[in-house]
């Protein structure tokens, strides 16, 4: 299929208008100047009846005409077309005929009447009055009829002197429409080519300098994207970074404890290296899953995805119920409050599980046996959720450092990789939420708490 062009499909537009407007323009200029060219030689028709009405004359009381033979040579004398005439009496009675006219009935109301007709195949123009006869009571037809060939030469002149300026103004519109249509699309073609000069490598944004409106909307739409874009660059190679840097350490783990378990010379030895070797597999399969936790929760990759209406406290309540075991296991008293009515928000089932259970595996992965771990949801107009424990807490310099990517406190002892909390507040800002992390009860422990924009 060929290529469409802009300035092509502008054009061709344009020349179909002007052609439509060429053709009706010269439909009327031909009605114009017919109607001009038949009102010149009309008079001149009508002018030759009245000069035949004058030679009706009345003997003995009745009506005759009398035409000497110079005068009727001077009638009918042209260069250029045939004249016809005929003379009768309102009562049928034929006074002159030169053998060619039919009779024609004039109008009734007395005027003129104008028609065009055939004879022989010839087309005439003719003229057909009602005239009283001076002295007597009859009245008499004069019908006079004419060719046309000095109408239709009057008409092609006509036609000819008007057509030429029309189609040099017509000539001069279409220059004038191409050179408009090159300058308006100018625009255009200076950005495409400063997007077609442009490496694959370079994403900043394209100038909007002395753009019209319309173009400025589709560079923004295009900045718009190339933005996205980086972004989205540079989140992989973040991924790609974080992926390396994390997964090193385990890596490293299970290649020395394997070759440890290959050159144990015991199996008390052996069965230590492998142990070793089993807590580093699952050490770098939990890195690994909160990695890809963390790519999917990021705004470049959750832009697609579509919240809907979802009830909070119903959500959590069967995302809590899956951490009562591993809470009983740690003799942990683990609770849940939510109000009786649904707690509606805008949100992504998935994206929203993900972040209540890195809360509550944050939860009881810091804090000590016998603890006292809450998950909580309450209404209004600003929804909330929160995780509340009464472990050691989290000084108050900590409190924003422990949302970075890989930052875990200097006193902390458990195992983590540092990526849950930084997950957390990835989902958070894809529903437009905030969370913070406040003191607990009685100023005990830490309190998370997401907070979701206000309902309608």
């Amino acid at each position: 299929m060929p290529e469409r062009s802009l300035r092509s499909s502008l054009t061709l537009r344009v020349l179909a208008v002007a052609l439509l407007l060429l053709i009706l323009d010269g439909i009327s200029c031909y009605a114009l100047s017919a109607h001009f060219a038949n009102l010149a030689y009309d008079r001149w028709i009508m002018d030759d009846a009245g000069s035949l009405a004058q030679a009706l004359t009345v003997e003995n009381g009745k009506t005759n005409v009398v035409l000497p033979r110079v005068a009727l040579a001077i009638f009918k004398f042209d260069d250029y077309d045939q004249t016809y005439y005929r003379i009768s009496t309102s009562d049928g009675r034929t006074l002159a005929n030169d053998g060619a006219l039919p009779d024609v009935t004039p109008s009734a109301d007395g005027k003129p009447l104008l028609t065009s007709m055939k004879i022989a195949g010839v087309p005439l123009r003719v003229v057909a009055t009602e005239v009283r006869v001076p002295g007597s009571s009859e009245v008499a037809h004069v019908i006079v009829g004419e060719t046309v060939n000095k109408r239709a030469t009057l008409l092609s002149e006509i036609l000819l002197e008007m057509a030429l300026p029309q189609l040099g103004l017509l000539l001069g519109a279409l220059l004038f429409v191409r050179f408009a249509v090159d300058r308006g699309l100018r625009p255009l073609t200076v950005v495409s080519a400063a997007i077609e000069a442009r490496g694959h490598e370079l994403l900043t944004p394209v100038s909007e300098a002395g753009l019209p409106w319309e173009a400025r909307i589709l560079v923004t739409r295009i900045n718009d994207l190339l933005g996205r874009l980086e972004r989205a660059i540079t989140a992989q190679r973040r991924f790609v970074a974080d992926a390396a840097h994390q997964l090193r350490t385990p890596l490293a783990a299970v290649s020395l404890h394997a070759e440890r378990a290959q050159r144990s010379p015991d199996s008390e030895s052996r069965d230590q290296a492998l142990r070793g070797l089993q807590t580093s597999v699952v050490r770098a399969a939990r890195v690994t899953q909160q990695l890809l936790a963390l790519a999917r929760s990021g705004p470049e990759a959750a832009v697609t995805r579509t919240l809907s209406p979802l009830d909070l406290g119903a959500l959590a309540r069967t995302a809590g119920e899956t951490w009562i075991g591993p809470a009983l296991a740690r003799h942990m008293d683990f609770g849940f409050v939510a109000p009786a009515q649904p707690v509606m928000i805008q949100g992504h089932t998935g994206l929203l599980e993900e972040l209540i259970n890195n809360l509550i595996d944050n939860a009881l992965r810091y804090c000590p046996e016998g603890a006292s771990v809450t998950l909580s949801v309450s209404g209004g107009r600003a929804p909330e959720l929160a995780v509340t424990d009464d472990g050691p807490g989290v000084p108050e310099a900590e409190r924003e450092r422990i949302f970075e990517r890989f930052h875990r406190g200097e006193t902390v002892d458990a195992e983590g990789c540092g990526l849950g909390l930084a997950i957390v507040r990835e989902i958070a800002t894809v529903h437009g939420a905030t969370v913070t992390a406040e003191s607990g009860r009685e100023g005990r422990g830490t309190r998370f708490v997401v907070r979701f924009p206000r309902t309608a």
